[in-house]
């Protein structure tokens, strides 16, 4: 892996689709989660929620909350079971 020069970064598959409202789509170009800037009482944090409506959990920063939804949304099409899918 090359680690020198500019990184690809999860930030860029992002679509703001209204102010502070983020969506992310999966490989069939289907919304696979949301991320919103909302106001808490310890400041603006940004909810993470996958497609269906579950809470995936809160950040402190953009770069996280896609951090976060794309690891779910790569997890999500990467088969289950052992070797070959047995």
């Amino acid at each position: 892996m090359r680690d020198e020069g500019p990184r690809w970064h999860p930030q860029l598959l992002a679509r703001e689709t209204s102010p502070a409202h983020w969506v992310m789509l999966d490989a069939r170009d289907k919304v696979a989660g949301t991320i919103e800037l909302r106001r808490t009482e310890d400041g603006p944090r940004y909810r993470v929620e996958v497609a269906g409506g579950e809470l995936l959990g809160w950040a402190t920063s953009l770069k996280t909350a896609t951090e976060r939804l794309h690891r779910v949304i790569i997890s999500a099409g990467v088969p289950t079971g052992g070797i070959n899918g047995s």
